[in-house]
């Protein structure tokens, strides 16, 4: 069962109130979201038309599914989909962004709530960020491309692959995906701002670095920058 809306604050503010009534799998979709939003309450850019806006309601008392990795297999599922009716591979920005050229195509923000998360997907369809070039983003179809699906055929495509992923072991592939893997970073702990370098992600979904001082941490939450050395 599906709620569809022309506009809302954001798709998943919605999922959070019916969460109880909706089954597993359920999912709200937006034509455009006046508020949408992604990690640290940052704003997503949501204009009606160009770009696809749901979230999915999943029910984690389901013994299979280990609710830290539901990100991970939503950003998966989201490169598995639009490889497969965009001809386009996408790489995995850890944790919840999906790039396409180094420009992000689509957030991800997963929200708990009682005994459901909620999985929030924007992607850019055909979104102009002509004149928001301090977003670094870019759309799934360029300004001049003839899309090769509907936002429609391809948020279905994801919805099912997320389904699908909850119950097997897809880290190997997020692994291949990931665009971080070898390269130097910054990122934050205690208050710190540090610099290391990525070795991998491990079966939980945490980021592997390896400090300056050659620690190797695992990252469960936060923000990593690239570092682009001169």
């Amino acid at each position: 069962m599906n709620i569809y809306l022309d506009k809302t604050t954001s798709t998943n503010a919605i999922a959070k109130e019916k969460a109880n009534e909706l089954p597993h799998g359920s999912a709200v979709f937006a034509e455009e979201q006046t508020a949408g939003r992604g990690r640290f309450d940052r704003g997503f850019h949501s204009p009606p038309k160009t770009g696809i806006y749901f979230s999915v309601i999943l029910n984690c008392q389901l013994s299979t599914v280990n609710c830290q990795l539901i990100t991970p297999a939503a950003a998966v599922a989201v490169c598995r989909a639009v490889k497969k009716l965009a001809g386009k591979q996408p790489k995995i920005k850890w944790v919840n962004d999906i790039l396409l050229n180094n420009k992000k195509i689509c957030g991800i923000l997963c929200e708990s709530i009682q005994d459901a998360v909620i999985v929030g997907i924007g992607i850019n369809f055909t979104t102009d960020f002509t004149d928001f070039p301090e977003l670094n983003a870019a759309s799934v179809f360029g300004k001049n491309e003839t899309p090769t699906c509907s936002r429609e055929e391809l948020s279905a495509c994801v919805i099912d692959e997320l389904l699908g992923l909850l119950n097997t072991d897809f880290m190997d592939e997020y692994r291949e995906l990931s665009c971080l893997t070898g390269e130097s970073i910054s990122y934050m702990q205690n208050n710190e701002k540090l610099f290391g370098v990525v070795t991998g992600v491990d079966d939980f979904g945490r980021l592997l670095v390896k400090d300056e001082a050659g620690n190797e941490t695992a990252l469960s939450s936060g923000e990593v920058m690239l570092v682009r050395l001169m």
